[in-house]
């Protein structure tokens, strides 16, 4: 019986590495083109671009894991039945259902992993991301102004810059024009240094003369003398700050614990229970089934992951409207009841017959 369990434990868990590779080179090559158009071609290391990508691994791993475990259990035993093993282990007395504790133990490994990666790995990456992009974009801007020539990297903002030190974001001898709704800014300085903090743009200004123009009343027009100044330059998302839940682990969580944190704890602990469920019923499925190829495999798998993802993004959404916070874990109990369905269907001596 050892040898059995290893031999489906191995072919599983080979099947399940091989693709959880290939899934996450798919998404880390889709993401890589967008990132790559948005950062390379000013001056930034190709360096970046990697360190961005593997930290946004973590961030995908929650789907990625259930669903290489569906795909890996389905074509593991319709291969199995294809070869006539699942007769072959039929006629010795065996029955079907010691097929399923190793499927069961690497199911239930996978889900302690993915409820760590979730509840603690996922966030601490989201805030990782978040500081690299807007360090990057930080770097972007800096890269793009071109000593000696005028730059406008964003709307209503023109720089010039004598000298420019792009890893470090600072500039010298340069003049800044910033144009608003009812205001225009314009400020000469030796020094400045471009930071962002929460999607905003700052730079830093020392040793500077700046003309503040109201278009309402241009008869008020400001030249100021100042040692240090902080200008807006640009805003790029409005009040983001790293409280949303998104950001905060299992005890921030449960710290804070208010609707929004709620939907977030169980939505990610839906999602971390999906291997666990996933594995068992994926298993159940291929094992009622007569044989099948491998495409049969690959076509139930992908209806299998579709169907969970569209019903718990449903659930997210109507969890958070309703005030009713568990409701991701009723997708989880609506599979689970469908693994019970099948499993007597396996079990069942008719079938075994």
């Amino acid at each position: 019986m050892k040898v059995l369990h290893r031999y489906v434990f191995t072919e599983v868990v080979r099947l399940f590495l091989l693709l959880l590779v290939v899934f996450i080179l798919i998404i880390v090559m889709n993401r890589a083109s967008f990132i790559a158009e948005t950062i390379l071609g000013y001056g930034v290391p190709v360096s970046y671009l990697f360190v961005i990508l593997f930290k946004m691994i973590p961030s995908f791993l929650g789907l990625l894991i259930p669903m290489s475990l569906t795909f890996a259990v389905l074509i593991t035993f319709f291969l199995m039945n294809g070869r006539n093993e699942i007769v072959a282990i039929k006629s010795c007395g065996i029955s079907v259902e010691e097929l399923l504790k190793p499927i069961f133990l690497i199911s239930l490994v996978l889900t302690f992993l993915n409820f760590f990666s979730v509840m603690f790995v996922m966030p601490a990456s989201n805030v990782s991301i978040k500081r690299q992009i807007q360090e990057l974009v930080r770097k972007k801007l800096s890269l793009s102004i071109t000593p000696g020539s005028f730059t406008s990297n964003f709307p209503g903002v023109t720089f010039y810059a004598e000298k420019v030190f792009p890893e470090r974001g600072i500039l010298g001898d340069f003049m800044v024009s910033v144009d608003k709704k009812n205001e225009k800014i314009t400020i000469f300085a030796n020094y400045g240094r471009i930071r962002m903090d929460n999607g905003t743009v700052y730079l830093d200004i020392k040793d500077g003369v700046g003309q503040f123009l109201d278009w309402n009343k241009p008869e008020n027009l400001k030249l100021l003398n100042f040692n240090t100044y902080t200008l807006v330059v640009y805003k790029f998302v409005k009040g983001e700050t790293f409280s949303s839940s998104k950001y905060l682990n299992l005890i921030q969580l449960i710290r804070r614990w208010n609707l929004e944190d709620k939907v977030e704890f169980f939505k990610r602990l839906a999602i971390s229970l999906t291997p666990l469920i996933m594995g068992l019923l994926a298993f159940t499925i291929a094992a009622s089934m007569p044989k099948g190829s491998i495409g049969t495999a690959v076509l139930l798998g992908l209806f299998m992951i579709v169907v969970y993802y569209v019903l718990y993004t449903v659930a997210k959404k109507l969890a958070m409207k309703s005030g009713f916070f568990a409701l991701p874990l009723v997708v989880d109990f609506v599979f689970v009841v469908l693994f019970f369905v099948f499993y007597r269907r396996v079990m069942s001596e008719a079938y075994l017959e």
